[in-house]
């Protein structure tokens, strides 16, 4: 049975590589093909949803 400490590693792992595929998403953003810069902000915005949700407990504390 696994431990509320990995619980909580695992959702800060979650959220620093949601945070990494943000910042690649912001930059493929840019592209210059409109095809695929929407798909990107299209990708973007779900990756960001996804970012919210992964709030590790020490940064939801102090968002409160």
């Amino acid at each position: 049975m696994r431990n509320v400490q990995d619980a909580a590693d695992d959702t800060a792992r979650d959220h620093r590589i949601l945070s990494r595929m943000l910042a690649d998403a912001d930059v493929l953003c840019e592209c210059g093909d409109a095809l695929l810069a929407g798909q990107y902000r299209h990708l973007r915005g779900r990756i960001a949803a996804l970012l919210d949700i992964t709030i590790p407990a020490g940064e939801a504390e102090t968002a409160a």
